[in-house]
């Protein structure tokens, strides 16, 4: 049971709700305090206009609502926010990705800066808890708010929608009052669920990256040289010097250097995994701060000096920081590809490995491993177009209103569809290093380094035989391998 206290949420335990490893449950203080920021919210509205409690929303900011006797708007506008903003199409979104979304919001909500009824709250940990969760689909949201996705749910919370799978909602809302219909949503929750899941994959998969690499490394006899303290030492970054460290621990003893001076993709290691790592702990230390910040418009909260309630309406919503990093993520590594294909393309050549062509089991015309060349440059294909950044895409919406956008959504949707592609790259690479190793002579107990040991021993998982034949099985096993967590 994860307990969402609106002050700390781990990726990891995103992805474990997401993933239905666990409930959750919100904590007394959290409701407690998003309690006190509606009455703040109220007291607020009651004697200053507040965008999307006083006010309609959008390019109709300037026109004022009716008030009611708690400084709220009588109903039916608030309904009528929801339902005109719960528009979106394309594909279906995933469950895992959908729940990671509701975890966000209710740890934002949690926060306690939206002037929203905790019993919308509460209505949320029901939802995750039943797992009946509302059906989202792909095109929405733009980077400045996820609102279809979220006036969806408030919908799906309100029985005006099926549940994902035609389930039946346990627990269902009412109503929706006027002042909880902006605030609930008002937030990049899916957004910003989409890059902390696929965050949590990019972990293993790196991990894994950089084992495999030096598993490549040890079957084309690379120089270690590249690797050794001095170089480390005078890496441009620490992530860089870092990785030269690791890739030092993982080679150390692997025999005799075949050249001087080894091609890029095995020299320039280090740069390659270094910057992935990089980026990959800065987008980590982004999300982090995000599922517990309250980014609603307006924000609401108390003066510190003299307690009273105010508002400010601001443009944190603007996911301008998220999409650059999720662009500088994507760009390491697409870059990254070109060095997987290069290894892969020496591990096939017998002036590299010492093994007939193509890994093939004799040098008489078989193919060997040749079309998996093909399957990762397919991949990495994928990959390089999504490296595109997305950030550099802006639009002008609801008369004016909106004169620019981050388009975060699509980068988070873009490294999703990385992380779907990255294992196949990886696969092949290790197929090809797993063979030639073989083909050597070497097995898992002659390695020091006990991450190359267990990476080969689950290589040893791969069928041995080198004839031509069927590799599709390799790929699905060799694909999930690279996704196993090796790190404990």
């Amino acid at each position: 049971m994860i307990e969402i206290d609106g002050t700390n949420l781990s990726l990891v335990d995103i992805a474990a709700v997401a993933s239905g490893a666990e409930e959750v449950r919100l904590a007394p203080e959290a409701r407690s305090r998003m309690e006190a920021s509606r009455q703040a919210a109220r007291e607020t509205a009651r004697r200053r206009p507040v965008y999307g409690r006083s006010t309609g929303v959008g390019a109709n900011r300037s026109i004022v609502l009716p008030q009611n006797r708690t400084g709220g708007q009588a109903s039916p506008h608030g309904l009528n926010l929801l339902r005109s903003h719960a528009a979106d199409a394309g594909a279906t979104l995933g469950r895992e990705v959908v729940r990671g979304m509701l975890v966000v919001r209710l740890s934002q909500l949690a926060a306690g800066a939206a002037g929203i009824d905790p019993a919308i709250a509460e209505a949320l940990v029901h939802m995750l808890n039943d797992d009946t969760i509302p059906e989202v689909r792909e095109f929405g949201g733009i980077g400045t708010a996820d609102l279809p996705a979220l006036a969806g749910t408030a919908l799906t919370l309100l029985g005006e929608r099926r549940p994902m799978g035609g389930k039946q909602l346990r627990t269902r809302l009412s109503d929706w009052d006027t002042a909880d219909a902006l605030p609930f949503i008002s937030s990049n929750a899916l957004t910003i669920a989409r890059a902390a899941l696929s965050h949590q994959v990019l972990e293993r998969l790196l991990h894994n990256a950089a084992t495999i690499s030096a598993m490549s490394f040890t079957a084309l006899s690379g120089n270690p040289e590249a690797f050794s303290p001095a170089v480390a030492a005078a890496a441009d970054t620490e992530a860089v010097s870092e990785a030269a460290d690791t890739l030092r621990s993982l080679v150390e003893g692997h025999g005799t250097p075949a050249r001087i001076q080894d091609p890029y993709c095995l020299r320039t290691l280090p740069q390659v995994l270094g910057s992935q790592s990089e980026e990959l702990s800065l987008l980590g230390k982004l999300l982090a701060r995000l599922v517990v910040s309250g980014h609603e418009n307006p924000m609401v909260h108390r003066s510190p000096a003299d307690g009273t309630s105010d508002v400010s309406h601001h443009g944190l919503f603007q996911m301008t920081n998220l999409a650059r990093r999720l662009d500088a993520l994507e760009l390491a590594l697409g870059s990254a590809c070109a060095t997987n294909l290069r290894r892969i393309d020496l591990l096939c050549d017998p002036v590299y490995t010492g093994l007939n062509r193509f890994l093939a089991a004799d040098d008489a015309g078989q193919s060997g491993v040749m079309m998996l060349e093909y399957v990762a440059a397919a991949a990495a294909s994928r990959i390089r177009a999504n490296s595109h950044p997305s950030s550099l895409q802006t639009v002008v919406l609801s008369l004016g209103a909106e004169e620019d956008a981050s388009f975060a959504s699509e980068a988070a949707a873009r490294l999703e569809s990385t992380v779907q592609a990255l294992p196949t790259i990886l696969a092949v690479e290790l197929i090809c290093a797993v063979r030639a190793l073989r083909l050597q002579g070497h097995n898992a107990e002659d390695f020091k380094s006990l991450r190359l040991r267990r990476m080969m021993a689950a290589g040893s998982e791969l069928d041995s035989d080198t004839g031509d034949r069927d590799l599709r099985d390799d790929l699905d096993l060799g694909s999930e391998i690279t996704l196993r967590d090796f790190t404990g």
